[in-house]
């Protein structure tokens, strides 16, 4: 018998709205301004090591602050450079937790792994580890 499959949500990492909830906090506690063609630092983290839906979050910082927007899932990443100094990579949203609250040195875990240059993580960090 035919029957329609019933349409779901993505299911999203617990972890996610907690690491999108610090970005947030940081973002509102020293803001970046408009930072398009200002950033300093861009990072690109895929969180698709996960069991989850992955979100991908971009991550940039100006002289002002630090500011962040989520790709829309399925979309892809900017391909643009978006800052002198870029970095990005995929991590488990539970590291990239680990790493804005300062207790990892980076947000790509164990399983994880990043390229670009490697000051961008630790110039991120601090926004969020400083308060």
């Amino acid at each position: 018998m035919f029957r329609w499959r019933p349409k779901h949500e993505p299911v999203w990492d617990p972890a996610v709205a907690e690491v999108e909830a610090l970005l947030d906090a940081a973002a509102r506690r020293h803001p970046a301004g408009e930072w398009e063609g200002r950033a300093r630092h861009a990072l690109s983290i895929c969180a698709c090591i996960s069991l989850e839906c992955a979100s991908t979050w971009i991550i940039v910082d100006t002289e002002d602050g630090v500011g962040w927007r989520r790709v829309p899932h399925g979309a892809p990443a900017d391909k643009q450079q978006l800052a002198p100094f870029d970095a990005g990579g995929h991590a488990d949203p539970a590291d990239v937790l680990a790493w804005l609250r300062g207790a990892a040195p980076d947000p790509w875990g164990s399983f994880g792994s990043g390229s670009g240059h490697p000051e961008v993580v630790e110039a991120l960090q601090r926004w969020f580890v400083a308060d």
